[in-house]
């Protein structure tokens, strides 16, 4: 049976299978919570992008060179692609204005190996939207390129700013949260996350574990826990909820 991991989540909601690779995605799909659930935030990721993506008069002519990559390079499997052999999902996607919400959604949550383990579930990579001259994106950028080398306190000038262009951006807001939750600053960290999740954000169940995470980092572990509560057992971040919770016992 095939693995259906971050790139067969992106063909699927792009049109990109084969009939019979669909067939197969939407019978997993059916007996899978964690599918759907993946399935579901990259399709609202791709919406918020997209609404947020200014007005292109080249959209057309973008989406169909789209199409012919994929065609080209995500090929079924049995068949041999002409041309170039298959790139990788990121490679693809790179400078696409409407591929941005790919980057998004395979790179939210990253964690990594860190010994402590709320600085483990606590890692995240930030990725920046794709470049269109934009001042906001071009300052989320910036913050990208400080924020994946740890240094969160040279990041937060940028997101800072971000958020004050466009108070708006949930992106923004969401690692402005995190990276202040980074630097030891708990209170100002809960401020901004509890701004994400009450605006109903498509973050707002990453936005509850870093809740969670700040208050038992603290030894705050009844605060912590009620915020785990408030995580759905389907959304992309339970497992590591979960973990959370049992290292809360």
């Amino acid at each position: 049976m095939a693995t259906f991991d971050k790139e067969w989540i992106v063909r699927y909601v792009e049109d990109g299978l084969s009939p019979e690779e669909r067939r197969q995605f939407e019978l997993r799909l059916e007996e899978d919570p964690g599918l759907r659930s993946q399935v579901a935030l990259y399709r609202e990721v791709r919406s918020v992008l997209e609404k947020r993506l200014p007005a292109d008069q080249n959209e057309q002519s973008l989406r169909v060179s789209l199409q012919q990559l994929n065609a080209e390079h995500f090929s079924p499997a049995g068949q041999t692609a002409k041309g170039p052999r298959r790139i990788s999902l990121t490679r693809w996607a790179a400078g696409m204005a409407a591929a941005a919400a790919i980057i998004v959604a395979t790179m939210l949550l990253w964690p990594s190996s860190r010994d402590s383990v709320f600085d483990r579930l606590g890692r995240t990579e930030m990725i920046s939207t794709t470049e269109r001259g934009n001042n906001s994106d071009s300052l989320i950028r910036e913050a990208a390129a400080h924020f994946n080398k740890q240094d969160f306190a040279g990041a937060l000038p940028f997101l800072d700013r971000a958020v004050r262009a466009d108070s708006t951006n949930q992106l923004a807001l969401f690692y402005q949260g995190v990276a202040e939750w980074h630097i030891g600053r708990g209170d100002e960290a809960r401020r901004v996350l509890q701004h994400v999740f009450n605006g109903e954000s498509v973050l707002r169940y990453e936005a509850a574990f870093y809740l969670a995470l700040s208050y038992a980092r603290e030894n705050k572990k009844d605060s912590a826990r009620e915020w785990l509560k408030k995580i759905p057992a389907d959304a992309p971040v339970s497992s590591r909820a979960s973990e959370l919770e049992i290292n809360l016992k």
